[in-house]
């Protein structure tokens, strides 16, 4: 019989080739039908796949003198850039020809068969490697099932793929390129012999299928093909290095990867985006979602429970209970294993009977997990596997992995867990399932057992008991996922998911009350903050938040304030913040007062915030102490810290010239209003002149400093080169420190850019006009003139400016290139002070961009003045006239300026200016026909619900608009409620009507 391709000859080219097309079609439809986790995710196998980390593995340097580093971590066993799952069969830059024999290692769940299922599918598609014309995949759990003792090449094509009935002219075409993949080559029961397997060279030859796949890898049998093939690492070492061309290994995803799994498994990116913050949040979920199995259980678990969260009106600060997350990945490496075994047996096992089959083996792993976290070590070898009758294929399924340690001549086997919380996890089993099957404790020892009182039953209450002990005695913490995972061990709802591994449920609620009892009793206790955190979590897996609950209420109302929160509440408030569904930026404790427990025990929360504000919290000069502490931590990310109005004095100044010195992250410290005098200062002011100094902000308004402060922070100005923000106000200076600061001022080295003065003629009569003599304007104006000086920013509100004051401030600000800020606050400048600015402002080389005008006792005839400065003035954008009686008049002559194309006015403030509804109209249509402003403040003012559609308009129409002010006006709670209902429609504007 002439077979189907040896027919070709006696055929025209072009039926030739549709026969070969047709072939190919067909081929390219059975391979994508085969793919099984592709059809079962079928909605977009593009969308759904999550790149995987692969990189080159140097296997030679491992098998050849190199060493691995011992560890639990991942392994990167090659350096340079990750390759896409496309590059694993695709040369090297540089390298000429194909490579033949690729082997892809990985642990298991990594991602092997996924990977291989997903280029085939692209394959197939027409999308990737147009190279190979035809693909052949072969699991080697199915090939265990083969009924042949003797099979060839070609019966092995026919008999996987029944469409290839004629391939022997494809297999021994030249022009013909076909790749053969073999997946889970650890899986196979056919032994890779190739030192005594005889050689073989003809596809039709029936040889067995050990000595087949050996000629396949040679090369003897078809040679002009490729072949892929995908193991676990300790497989690997059947094939000699000589027959392979490239090694490579999946590493599972990275940080970046991590994210994107959890974005493509979920269209819903809002509950995706919970997921990856509970992931980040719960450092012991984390580390192994670098496997995409335990990636796949722990979304699935987490679905439910976010759900659970908004159902119960608990939000998304929620923590989730790993124990569950651990046990079902446990079940799921088990049952990818039990599947290939029952598609063998043809028969399927159910969950509980999976793990009843699997008991002694866990218990055995189990226990040495166990007493490797109490010896605090995380390797083991191979004579420890026989000690304690450990399964081999236990340790290879994807729980532990190999590592190589030592060099060529002295290199021996041994291994790890994947990582170390999953070591604690089995040392929990181990114990939890030692009592609940034959009433063992491992935790007893001689004198524990003393201890216990004749009358005491054993309990798996005594059990935790002394494990929370162990565990709070334990300073390196090695303990403290075993305790939070015996705890969850032991509920109710959980025992049902460990069916088939206890055999009886004996633990009761009882006991399990108790247990809380016990540490909610030792929170109360003076023990370290991070175990705090973890007795909390331990609470959090016996289901009970009640502590974290409360705290959050009483936070929630204010109730602090009038009370010192329990050690035990600091607790669980830094709990409640690290499990915080928001992201965390700014943690605001002003006004409570905090101990200095409270603050130790809240320590495990704050370093995750990039800003703390803790204003009048009281925490005297040892809680600095404590913040210093806090801060030599490398995970710490606080940018901005103030502490204003909390009784500091120069002892704290020590603790706070660390901060400076050490911290690379903080930029801005507010110290203002404690007592840090001039012995604080001095002290500072060293730390403030070392190189390693980043502080870019500092605050030291009054702070009792007096003459001899400022040599030593003009000292600072000069040699620090970060400093850009500086406020002294309300300190001591007199004449001479100003001349002392002018110095500095006027030094190029000088990059200070921003300076507060505020309120330093209420210490010193003489400084800023007074009632002896008038030299501290002329001194600032002096250095406002000189060229060299870089002040951008001037505050000098509440300083008693007299006339002849503001003809200085004037003549500089006409001078002066760099100053843009402005604040004169709080001084009397009425008529006479305006129209002297005036001149100055309306001058073409004026830069000021902001003036602050705040309660400077200004009429509704300065407005008039104003209005002149607004439209011939191109560089102002900010002005602030609140607590001025401007009145409606002097708000109708603005509005005559606001409204003209010249005036460029952004923000503007009329806070407490004596407006009513009679100004209202006047006012937004000037700002409406602008377009421009972006801030308007209208607090505290006469404005009734008469303007509530005026105002209604504008914020509807005003398409700049971002902040409009008008709370504490005269509006009813209807019309409050009128303005608030347009905060939907403008989303982009911050509406404030109701006193915060």
């Amino acid at each position: 019989m002439i077979t189907y391709l040896k027919l070709y000859i006696l055929l025209p080219i072009s039926i030739i080739e549709d026969a070969f097309y047709d072939l190919r079609k067909t081929h390219l439809k059975v391979l994508k039908e085969s793919c099984v986790y592709i059809t079962e995710n079928a909605d977009s196998a593009s969308n759904k796949f999550a790149d995987l980390w692969i990189v080159e593995s140097n296997e030679y340097a491992l098998q050849h003198g190199g060493s691995q580093r011992e560890g639990t971590g991942q392994n990167v066993t090659s350096s340079g850039q990750p390759l896409s799952y496309t590059e694993i069969l695709t040369p090297a830059v540089g390298e000429g020809t194909a490579h033949r024999t690729i082997i892809t290692k990985g642990i298991a769940g990594i991602g092997k068969t996924f990977c291989v299922e997903k280029l085939i599918h692209d394959w197939a598609a027409g999308s990737i490697l147009s190279e190979f014309d035809f693909i052949f995949m072969f699991p080697f759990y199915k090939l265990n099932k083969l009924p042949k003792k003797s099979i060839s090449l070609v019966q092995l094509l026919q008999h996987y793929y029944p469409h290839m009935q004629y391939c022997e002219e494809i297999l021994i075409s030249l022009s013909v390129k076909s790749l053969y993949i073999f997946d889970g080559l650890d899986e196979s029961i056919q032994g890779l012999d190739f030192k005594n397997q005889l050689a073989c060279y003809d596809e039709n030859e029936p040889i067995s299928l050990g000595s087949l796949l050996t000629n396949l890898i040679r090369g003897n049998i078809h040679p002009s093909a490729s072949v892929w093939i995908t193991s676990r690492p300790a497989a690997m070492g059947q094939i000699p290095l000589s027959y392979i061309d490239r090694v490579t290994e999946i590493q599972g995803f990275h940080e970046q990867q991590k994210k994107e799994y959890f974005h493509k498994k979920y269209k819903n990116r809002q509950l995706a985006e919970k997921m990856i913050t509970v992931m980040n949040k719960e450092r012991s979920l984390s580390p192994l979602c670098y496997m995409p199995i335990f990636c796949c259980v722990l979304s699935t678990i987490l679905e439910t429970a976010l759900k659970s969260f908004q159902h119960y009106g608990l939000g998304d600060y929620m923590p989730v209970a790993i124990t569950p997350v651990y046990t079902k990945f446990l079940v799921q490496i088990f049952s990818h294993q039990q599947q290939k075994l029952e598609y063998l047996r043809g028969m399927k096992q159910s969950v509980v009977a999976l793990l009843q089959s699997k008991q002694k083996a866990i218990i055995s792993l189990g226990k040495l997990a166990f007493d490797l976290l109490r010896a605090q070590a995380l390797i083991f070898y191979e004579k420890d596997l026989e000690m304690y009758n450990v399964d081999a294929s236990l340790v290879e399924s994807g729980l532990c992995k190999e590592l190589i340690v030592g060099n060529a001549n002295t290199s021996k086997k041994a291994f790890c867990f994947v990582d170390g919380t999953l070591q604690e996890y089995f040392a929990a089993l181990y114990v939890f399932l030692s009592f609940n099957n034959s009433k063992h404790n491992p935790l007893k020892t001689a004198s524990s057992a003393k201890t216990l009182r004749r009358h005491e039953k054993s309990s798996y209450l005594q059990v935790c008991k002394q494990a929370c002990k162990e565990t709070i005695k334990s300073s390196c913490g090695h303990m403290d996922l075993f305790l939070r995972f015996l705890c969850g061990l032991g509920t109710r709802k959980h025992q049902q998911s460990l069916k088939g591994l206890i055999t009886s449920c004996e633990i009761n609620c009882d006991d399990i009350t108790k247990i809380i009892q016990i540490l909610k009793k030792q929170l109360k206790e003076d023990i370290p903050p991070e175990k705090c955190i973890t007795l909390l979590q331990c609470l959090n897996e016996l289901d009970d938040n009640s502590l974290v609950e409360e705290t959050r209420k009483t936070m929630a109302v204010g109730a602090v304030t009038s009370r010192t929160l329990t050690p035990a509440e600091y607790s669980a408030l830094a709990f409640a913040l690290q499990m915080s569904g928001e992201d965390m930026e700014t943690l605001d404790l002003s006004h409570h007062k905090i101990s200095s427990v409270g603050l130790q025990r809240l320590v495990p929360a704050l370093h995750h915030f990039t800003s703390l504000k803790m204003i009048g919290s009281k925490l005297g000069d040892s809680g600095v102490n404590i913040l210093s502490r806090m801060m030599k931590s490398p995970d710490c990310k606080l940018q901005k810290l103030e502490l204003e109005k909390n009784d500091l004095t120069h002892r704290c100044c020590e603790a706070l010239a660390f901060i400076l010195i050490n911290s690379r992250m903080l930029s801005t410290l507010n110290l203002s209003n404690n007592s840090l005098g001039d012995r604080g200062i001095c002290l500072l002011c060293t730390a403030l002149k070392d190189p390693q100094c980043r502080i870019q902000k500092l605050n030291l308004s009054n702070n009792n400093l007096s003459i001899e402060s400022w040599e030593e922070i003009v000292s600072v100005l000069i040699i620090n080169q970060t400093l850009r923000e500086l406020n002294v106000s309300s300190n001591r200076m007199g004449e001479a420190g100003l001349r002392t600061l002018s110095t500095a001022l006027k030094d190029p080295r000088c990059k200070l850019q921003k300076l507060g003065l505020n309120n330093t003629s209420t210490l010193d009569f003489g400084m800023m006009g007074s009632y002896l003599e008038e030299t501290g304007m002329e001194i600032l104006s002096d250095v406002l003139k000189d060229p060299r000086c870089t002040l951008k920013g001037l505050e000098l509100a509440n300083n008693c400016l007299t006339q002849k004051n503001y003809e200085e401030i004037a003549s500089a600000i006409r001078i002066n290139r760099t100053l843009t800020h402005l604040d004169l606050s709080s001084n009397v400048i009425q008529d006479s002070g305006i129209n002297v600015l005036a001149m100055a402002l309306m001058d073409t080389s004026c830069s000021l961009q902001s003036l602050l005008l705040t309660d400077t006792k200004l009429t509704p005839t300065c407005c008039e003045k104003l209005a002149t400065v607004l439209v011939t003035n191109q560089t102002l954008r900010t002005l602030d006239l609140s607590m001025n009686k401007l009145g409606d008049a002097g708000v109708c002559s603005l509005s005559t300026a606001l409204k003209e194309p010249s005036c460029k006015l952004e923000t503007l403030g009329l806070k407490q200016t004596s407006l009513t509804d009679a100004c209202c109209k006047k006012l937004v249509t000037a700002l409406s026909t602008t377009q421009r402003i972006t801030h308007l403040d209208l607090s505290e003012n006469s404005f009734t619900d008469s303007s509530i559609k005026n105002f209604c308009s504008f914020i509807l129409t005003c398409s700049n608009l971002e902040v409009i002010r008008l709370e504490q006006n005269q509006f009813t709670t209807n019309g409050q409620m009128a303005i608030k209902k347009l905060s939907p429609e403008q989303s982009g504007v911050q509406i404030v009507v109701e006193r915060r």
